[in-house]
């Protein structure tokens, strides 16, 4: 039996937390892993309809279940609240009660992109300034804001201007580089704090 099964949207995802797991471990302060994880065809929405059903399969192979997903796609109910508690509800149904856990990224997994670190501006081509600026001139970050109301488009536009590609390698290389001390998110947060009780790290 392997410790975690993992369920998110897109190939962003995966590889932000294949990263984190990998090789950000101690930085966690967990334990060792073993893991798996699994990208639903039908990203976010398939995500949400059918992680009960597609996890349902593996309860007896893994202790524990962790379902991702963005709060931001067509049709969502925009709640990251209401979220979590309907796909909760669904994999406690299907024998997960206790040991899983639902984080609902809001709005979406680019909110992790604007920790305050220098080398986010390092890997975006772009410094905090002219960020910031750009943001505040279309909108994407309001001033005094601790993140952006619109993270995907502002770091699309900065990607834009900066002619770099929008790629998984990216999101790998800002989860290697920046502090998590850094990221202060809400849902990344609650992920490493349940990450930490599931998979405590061991003393010496």
């Amino acid at each position: 039996m392997k410790d975690l099964v993992i369920l998110v949207a897109d190939i962003q995802q995966e590889k932000t937390i294949q990263t984190l797991l990998e090789e950000r471990r101690h930085s966690l302060e967990l334990g060792p892993v073993t893991f798996d994880i699994f990208r639903h065809s039908n990203h976010d929405p398939g995500v949400y309809r059918q992680a009960g059903t597609f996890l349902g399969a593996f309860t007896h192979q893994y202790r524990y279940a962790l379902v991702l997903l963005d709060v931001a796609w067509e049709g969502s109910p925009g709640d990251s609240a209401e979220i979590e508690q309907t796909i909760q509800a669904d994999l406690d149904q299907r024998g997960w009660r206790g040991r899983s856990a639902v984080i609902a990224l809001d709005p979406e997994l680019e909110a992790w992109v604007w920790a305050n670190s220098p080398h986010v501006p390092t890997e975006l081509g772009m410094t905090w300034e002219q960020i910031r600026e750009l943001a505040e001139r279309e909108g994407y970050w309001s001033s005094g804001a601790a993140k952006p109301a619109h993270p995907k488009e502002l770091l699309e536009d900065v990607l834009y201007r900066t002619r770099k590609r929008r790629s998984s390698a990216l999101f790998m290389r800002l989860t290697r580089r920046v502090g998590l001390a850094a990221c202060q998110d809400a849902a990344f947060v609650r992920l490493r704090e349940t990450l930490r009780a599931w998979f405590p790290a061991t003393s010496g």
